[in-house]
């Protein structure tokens, strides 16, 4: 059995879309020869929590964590957040803010902490993985991001430690549709540049999750890029009782809806549709579950469709499986 060294933020209790993939990976790897080991904070600020997914965590798993230290504490007073209020990612923010403060905010995290807001933790983490491996040793370093921070661990681990390391990526680094809007200054845009590409070039292997993404890293650094899509765990199809669809017309979006993702030309299409189908009208029903974006729903307003579309604030990945297999789309 070879042992593996996973770097990820993204842990439970953690919920979201961060989790899923390494948490679904690291229950299956033992039947491929690999014993995971996950290095994770101690403390870490996540939007949301699921302890649904414990039951997901193989048995005797070793689970290392250090703390972390993280801005959002003055970032939340500054903005005037309340301690306890949630951190959305990327650039969700489900209530109309203060502009000036937000985008001050947003200016500072953009060119201060690069390459982004768990900057803090790699030093730290090096300092303490260096000293742990080597009376643990591992055959292979996987680190997944966002955030960035942790390929930034798993690349200075490897210059020391000469050990093979895999950089999978969940999501594009400067090709993310909200880069464009964390104001930077060329300064900061080029070192965000550089970083991408020097972790794209010294990974021993990179993984993503689409052709496309792919394709995008090719132009930044030509090399085999490995793609492995998202999917689902046939586990959890087998363990849920097989609801019947609902008898509405539901569409069911699921996951956080940014402003950057806002579908604008669908809410165009559902408007021109009720207005032409009275029995469309009667039998159409979307549902948004998870955190929605202050801006999507302005849309929603703006077209009419309150009473149509439903929104459903976070619900535990077991909740969520049900739901997919009655809705309609």
């Amino acid at each position: 059995m070879k042992k593996v060294l996973i770097i990820t933020y993204y842990w439970p209790p953690s919920g979201g879309a961060g989790v899923q993939r390494w948490l679904k990976f690291v229950k299956y790897l033992h039947d491929f020869g690999w014993e995971p080991v996950i290095y994770t904070p101690e403390n870490p600020e996540f939007p949301e929590t699921d302890d649904s997914l414990f039951r997901d965590i193989p048995e005797n798993l070793t689970v290392v964590k250090t703390p972390i230290r993280e801005p959002y504490s003055a970032y939340k007073a500054f903005i005037g957040r309340a301690k306890k209020e949630k951190i959305n990612a990327g650039f969700l923010s489900e209530k109309k803010r203060n502009p000036v403060l937000e985008n001050i905010s947003v200016w500072i995290r953009g060119n201060f902490f690069i390459p982004d807001a768990r900057m803090m933790w790699i030093n730290p983490s090096v300092n303490f993985l260096r000293k742990y491996l080597t009376t643990n040793p591992v055959d292979l370093i996987i680190s997944t991001g966002p955030p960035h921070s942790m390929h930034i661990i798993a690349m200075k681990l490897n210059k020391y430690l000469k050990l093979p390391w895999i950089a999978d990526f969940r999501d594009p680094w400067t090709n993310i549709d909200f880069y464009k809007d964390l104001k930077l200054t060329s300064w900061a845009d080029s070192r965000h540049h550089r970083l991408e590409k020097k972790v794209l070039g010294s990974a021993s292997a990179v993984i993503c999750i689409s052709p496309t993404m792919a394709e995008d890293f090719n132009k930044i650094y030509k090399r085999q890029y490995d793609v492995i899509t998202n999917g689902f765990d046939w586990e959890d199809v087998k363990t849920t009782v097989h609801p019947e669809m609902d008898s509405k017309f539901t569409i069911s979006y699921i996951g956080t809806m940014v402003g950057t993702r806002n579908p604008i030309a669908f809410w165009e299409a559902i408007r021109s549709v009720i207005k032409e189908n009275k029995e469309f009208e009667n039998d159409i029903s979307v549902q948004l579950i998870g955190k929605v974006d202050f801006k999507v729903q302005d849309s929603i307003d703006q077209f009419g469709l309150s009473s149509y579309v439903k929104n459903i604030a976070y619900t535990p990945h077991r909740e969520v499986i049900t739901i997919q297999r009655q809705s309609q789309v």
